[in-house]
């Protein structure tokens, strides 16, 4: 870490100096547009289309990616693995159904439930929780036009500054969607799912507006399911320049929680339930209902300005083995930022300014319980959780091919428990955390098609209320990152490829509180670890007319490697932290006809096993799985699919929990992957 005293510095200054110079007005990158042009470039000033997206995402001098949803909606989607699978860098895999493992560049490695480390948002506007925690059972893969994900500290124009990076749900608009849907699907373990969606413009109005209705047995004794989601915005483009766009999420989840298991109950029957999780009546539901409103201005000189307000009431019942979880949750937030063009020492000078302000109180109880029906309340706190972030990004067009881009941001974060159950003594606490978290970096449009980047970065993650306590005062998360990459659109290949090098302090992993007492651990912050890895996206045509005059057969490859280590550490030494595979790979051809077929076949490979344990004692197996979907296209309103999946019937662990030390001993940490399974579905649009 000898290199971050002066990277600080040095790009604090810079930073300073470029990101909130205010040295010359800002003017408009072609005055000259008629405010009728700007609404046909813009159409919703509020939502950006797909097209938008991906040139914004390509400015970005780091590793980014656009997932459009028709990539996702060939087949059966319903987790957010079916979302990100083929995002090199995402590893997202799932516990049981929609419950799942998310981590980007190995952050939050030792959190196997309620993701941390990564910011999610939808449509722009924060879905984590107060404390940084989150859920992602709302997000109905089904209601998105597509999505955004920026790999590490590139998401700064979010406000994003820590290990994961974040990722964008995008819904769509009136503009984008004049089309209504109907989606049938079904298919093995009883699941079944209906969707209606619509969206439309009228006059200055434009709406869109999705319901859906999940139900499933699962795969697994005691992993059934039911969800209804509904998600809706409505926009009023007040003038050509001026537009508020109003939104409404609204889900009902209800998840049996059926357990991990050991190896061995793994390999002779990985559909049975964990004993203790079916015999407590574990679950995980909640409700929960997000409002929020974000309007957009385009000031004659052409500055953006974008502004918003939301609020989530959300309460979770989630009985477990060791106790009934019971919160409710209420968070309200407000965001905004300007985004500027103009110039700086006579050279082309973009800016952001924006900030990012949410307080949530969550009424969190853990009750004694048997199958779920309260006993007695043995825990009661009332959790406060306070973040301010402030941050500014500077653009400055060096050359007409290169770009040098500067941000910084300010965190203040503040923690308050406020313990209402005394009888066993008051565990009340309050904790604050603040840094400034830099970067720099620079992007080369080497050709027309090809760009080259490289950055320089630091991240910050204050702890979320899961990994505090009374008597735990656990420091910040840090890390500096240095990233190499490129990506280039051709004929011929497309590529997206970075490696990254991250140096981390106060890493939150799990230690052994007590070494005469196996399993006794906690969440505490490792001295130094390391996040290295390198990132391969690829894509292209392999032929063209295979079979009649029109036909296409296209290949992609997405492969992740990340190796996350100890780094003489004092309990573990060099050990690997575990949780999620060094390497992971997906693989797919798509083949398209001019009568209307499609058949892909795909390979989902992990070529060595992963430790379960920090001691590195117990790991899971290395697996091959194949799928393969199908589709026609009787015509632009009506088609039909067929998703299989795990054609050998391969028995595998899909994710894992995380422990100290299984001393080499089989241990219940393996939640398996779903067995061979086959999933049609019917569209319907008008």
């Amino acid at each position: 870490m000898r290199v971050l005293a002066s990277f600080k510095m040095t790009t604090l200054s810079t930073g300073l100096l470029l990101a909130f110079s205010p040295l010359a007005q800002p003017v408009f990158a072609n005055p000259a547009l008629s405010s009728v042009e700007v609404q046909a470039q813009r159409e919703a000033l509020s939502a950006a289309s797909v097209q938008v997206a991906k040139e914004k995402l390509n400015q970005t001098a780091g590793g980014t990616a656009v997932v459009e949803a028709e990539s996702f909606e060939a087949g059966k989607a319903v987790t957010i693995k079916d979302i990100l699978d083929f995002t090199p860098g995402v590893f997202a895999q799932s516990r049981v159904n929609e419950e799942a493992r998310l981590s980007i560049r190995g952050s939050g490695l030792s959190r196997t439930f309620h993701m941390r480390g990564i910011r999610l948002l939808q449509d722009g506007i924060p879905i984590n929780l107060a404390d940084g925690g989150s859920d992602f059972q709302d997000i109905d893969p089904l209601a998105l036009q597509h999505v955004e994900v920026y790999k590490g500290a590139n998401a700064l124009q979010y406000g994003a500054a820590n290990l994961g990076g974040a990722i964008n749900f995008v819904t769509p608009t009136g503009y984008t969607t004049p089309n209504s849907v109907l989606r049938l699907d079904a298919g093995s373990h009883e699941f079944a799912r209906a969707q209606f969606k619509t969206g439309d413009v009228l006059g200055n109005w434009d709406y869109f507006a999705s319901l859906s209705q999940l139900r499933s047995d699962g795969f697994r004794q005691f992993s059934g399911q039911k969800n209804t989601r509904l998600n809706a915005n409505a926009g009023l483009k007040i003038s050509p320049q001026l537009e508020t766009r109003f939104y409404v999420i609204h889900g009902e989840m209800n998840q049996e929680l059926p357990g991990n298991l050991t190896k061995a109950q793994l390999q002779t029957n990985p559909t049975q339930a964990n004993a203790a999780s079916a015999a407590a009546n574990s679950q995980r539901d909640f409700l929960i209902t997000r409002l929020a409103n974000k309007t957009t201005w385009i000031s004659p000189t052409g500055v953006e300005y974008n502004a918003g307000v939301y609020a989530v009431d959300k309460n979770l019942y989630h009985p477990l083995s060791f106790g009934l979880i019971d919160q409710q949750t209420r968070d309200v937030g407000t965001f905004g930022n300007r985004i500027a063009q103009g110039e700086l020492w006579g050279l082309r000078h973009d800016t952001t300014l924006g900030y990012n302000l949410v307080h949530g109180i969550t009424e969190a109880r853990i009750f004694n319980h048997v199958r779920g029906d309260r006993i007695s309340l043995r825990s009661h706190e009332d959790q406060k959780a306070h973040n301010m972030e402030l941050y500014g990004e500077s653009r400055l067009h060096l050359t007409d091919s290169v770009q040098w881009i500067n941000g910084l941001q300010w965190t203040h974060a503040k923690r308050t428990a406020d313990d209402q159950f005394l009888s066993d003594g008051d565990g009340s606490y309050q904790r604050r955390y603040a840094q400034f978290s830099p970067k720099t970096g620079l992007l080369w449009q080497a050709s027309e098609a090809a760009q080259v980047y490289g950055n320089l970065s630091r991240a910050f993650e204050p702890p979320t209320f899961s990994e505090t306590s009374p008597t735990r005062a656990l420091e910040a998360q840090e890390s500096t990152t240095f990233e190499l990459g490129t990506r280039a659109v051709t004929q011929q290949i497309r590529w997206d490829i970075s490696a990254y090098y991250s140096q981390l302090n106060n890493e939150f992993v799990s230690y052994q509180l007590n070494p005469l007492v196996p399993g006794l651990s906690a969440i505490l912050n490792a001295d130094n670890t390391v996040h290295q890895g390198v990132e391969i996206g690829l894509a292209g045509p392999f032929t063209r007319d295979l079979l009649r005059a029109g036909d296409t057969l296209n290949w992609q490859l997405a492969y992740t490697f990340g190796r996350f280590r100890f780094d003489n550490d004092r309990v573990y030494g060099n050990a690997a932290i575990p949780g999620i595979p060094e390497q992971y790979v997906r693989a797919k051809l798509d083949y398209a006809n001019t009568l209307g077929w499609t058949l892909s076949p795909n390979i989902e490979y992990v070529p060595q096993g992963y430790f379960v344990d920090l001691a590195n004692t117990l790991s899971t197996d290395p697996y091959l799985l194949l799928g393969l979907n199908a589709s026609y296209k009787f015509s632009d309103t009506l088609r039909v699919f067929v998703d299989a999946r795990n054609l050998t019937d391969k028995v595998y662990a899909a994710t894992t929990g995380v422990i100290v030390n299984a001393n080499g001993a089989d241990s219940a940490q393996f939640a398996p992957g779903e067995g061979r399974s086959v999933y049609a579905g019917v569209e319907v649009k008008w």
